[in-house]
């Protein structure tokens, strides 16, 4: 996969560019049915497909004091893309400079110029520029007196409602992660680092790894009880069930994120970890003694392995 940091120096880079412009967090799959159009478009005109994305969500940038929770980080956001069949990303910086841009500048002086479109693939909905002056119809204009191509690429419905990264973090925020992996076309993973716990799960006979996210602004599924499954710095995935709340039996103040490995006796601290969400099992319960929180961690596993061998 061909990844640009920044506009490339020179024009002609890529042959016959066929291009994208969005933030296309969760690369979920309305934004793979933009990524599939475009492939289909390049094969046709024997050029390349390139997604133009940002390092960091605009809307970082456009509102500091209330930062968008985010599907992917930049390096899911590049897997996912590149999954997509995608072999060329260009990765810009959104700047406060880049926000007072106008659809016209930003597209003229960052796009064509730079890169000399012949097509662009945009979804439904799609804008750029300040104030989202960048729409369809100011593409289907410009383009009569630039010459390239303008496609628009319909909604992908699921239940009949258009799949977004909105839709989206909410089903994660409410603990519906199965639903939410299917829009995405993926299972909803998150990925941090292991952490010094309380060291309570050990005791009771279902040691946990604690888990600290690589990125705070990563949406975190609703509290809960849920069946995942486990890479620990890149090695092949385990089977497991993962708890997000407060530890309510024990009187637990602060959210933590914790998992139980199953058939896994190892000393994780510091390690990097990553576990895919598959299903939410039930709610965080407080219980009346250690005793009846052990009897129902014990169901869970049974549960989860269902749910993970299903």
């Amino acid at each position: 996969m061909n990844i640009l940091r920044g506009i490339p120096a020179e024009k002609g880079y890529f042959k016959n560019p066929v291009v994208t412009l969005g933030s296309f967090d969760g690369a979920h799959l309305g934004h793979r049915r933009i990524f599939s159009t475009m492939l289909n478009i390049a094969r046709q005109k024997g050029g390349d497909a390139i997604v133009i994305s940002f390092t960091a969500h605009p809307r970082k940038v456009l509102t500091p004091l209330t930062p968008p929770k985010i599907l992917t980080t930049t390096g899911e956001k590049l897997r996912a893309i590149g999954d997509s069949g995608i072999e060329n990303v260009v990765l810009l910086d959104f700047t406060h400079d880049m926000a007072e841009m106008n659809a016209a500048e930003f597209f003229n002086e960052i796009v064509l110029k730079k890169i000399g479109v012949i097509d662009i693939v945009v979804g439904y909905d799609h804008a750029f520029g300040k104030n989202r002056e960048g729409t369809i119809d100011f593409l289907r204009e410009l383009s009569k007196s630039r010459g390239f191509g303008v496609t628009r690429v319909e909604p992908k419905n699921f239940y009949s409602r258009p799949v977004s990264s909105t839709w989206i973090r909410t089903e994660i925020e409410d603990g519906n992660v199965r639903l939410a992996s299917a829009l995405l076309g993926r299972d909803y993973g998150l990925r941090g680092t292991v952490a010094a716990g309380a060291g309570r799960g050990a005791k009771i006979g279902f040691p946990t790894a604690n888990i600290v996210p690589e990125d705070r602004d990563k949406v975190i599924p609703g509290d809960g009880v849920y069946a995942v499954r486990v890479r620990i710095s890149d090695a092949p995935s385990l089977k497991g069930m993962l708890n997000i709340g407060t530890n309510p039996t024990f009187d637990g103040v602060h959210r933590t994120i914790e998992v139980n490995i199953f058939d896994l006796d190892a000393d994780l601290y510091g390690k990097s970890i990553e576990v895919d969400f598959v299903e939410r099992l039930r709610e965080e319960v407080r219980y009346a003694s250690v005793k009846e929180l052990v009897a129902q961690l014990e169901r869970d596993r049974i549960t989860a392995l269902e749910a993970l061998d299903g």
